[in-house]
């Protein structure tokens, strides 16, 4: 493709960057990502380039807030395509929502294309086993590239009007006053062993480490990148703790081990990814529909 694309994207434990790579990949390389974090505003912006990206995992059914604030910043001096994709935990079609806001803002200063949600491993409630997590991961590599060649044509998508989903979505955006909260009931016990991980690892600057132990603000985005991976397992997500899923998922050694089978039969799938792969299939025999 010689269209050139640049790529936003916020990603906690790496699912979504995971799949912002794939899109460079897609776009034969000829794509820059750039991380969504605290400092958004020394990243360049997309005049020199003909495509836009934003990528973000859904929290709540809605886009976290930094990324809202990011596209209320993000400017260019004339009006461009962008797409958006998103990742979470399962197929809910309620995850289609969680972009409302944000087309909002940049329907306004772009053209957006389309969008695509990708069901990716969960970092909270439960840890999805190896086979579950390769049949994800494969599904992903065959629609992200369906997806950027729709892109590189141009092609819009119809918006559907989503008058529930979008109202359990404004709702559920009590989540983002709940994370100021959140950020502040954290804490690491005795295992920490102050190795700073977290700190330089946090996208938000909330983290400071002060008398060898970490300090947790009220910018938190949870995100839960400081829990996922902190090697000791030493830190609290406060009132989220009983849903906490720590550690990175091996996906490089799943995908290369050819005793776990690509995919997973529809039919043998929990209920809440049974539509979502269904349509999936559907996209992959190029036959269009909403995911």
């Amino acid at each position: 493709m010689d269209s050139r694309c640049v790529i936003y994207v916020f990603s906690g434990t790496g699912n979504t960057r995971l799949v912002a790579e794939k899109y460079r990949e897609s776009f034969d390389g000829n794509a820059d990502i750039f991380d969504i974090a605290s400092d958004y505003r020394q990243l360049p912006m997309p005049d020199r380039y003909d495509i836009v990206g934003i990528g973000y995992p859904v929290h709540a059914f809605n886009a976290p807030e930094i990324v809202i604030d990011f596209a209320k910043f993000l400017h260019c001096g004339e009006r461009k395509n962008l797409f958006i994709f998103h990742t979470g935990g399962e197929g809910l079609f309620f995850n289609d929502s969680s972009s409302l806001l944000l087309r909002r803002i940049l329907r306004r200063k772009f053209c957006i294309l389309s969008e695509m949600h990708f069901v990716m491993p969960y970092n909270m409630i439960f840890r999805h086993d190896e086979r579950m997590v390769k049949h994800m991961v494969t599904y992903m590599n065959k629609l992200v590239p369906f997806h950027a060649e729709m892109i590189a044509r141009g092609e819009r998508e119809k918006i559907r009007p989503m008058p529930i989903r979008h109202l359990i979505s404004f709702l559920l955006r009590i989540e983002w006053f709940y994370a100021r909260f959140q950020g502040r009931t954290m804490k690491a016990d005795g295992r920490c062993t102050s190795c700073s991980l977290c700190e330089r690892n946090c996208p938000m600057d909330n983290i400071r480490i002060i008398d060898g132990r970490p300090h947790f603000g009220t910018n938190c985005a949870l995100c839960v990148r400081c829990s996922f991976f902190c090697p000791e397992g030493a830190i609290s997500i406060g009132l989220l703790e009983r849903w906490k899923v720590n550690g990175r998922y091996p996906i490089e050694r799943i995908m290369k081990d050819e005793s776990i089978p690509e995919t997973i039969p529809v039919e043998k799938l929990s209920v809440l990814y049974r539509r979502y792969y269904r349509n999936c299939s559907a996209l992959s025999e190029k036959e269009m529909r909403p995911l």
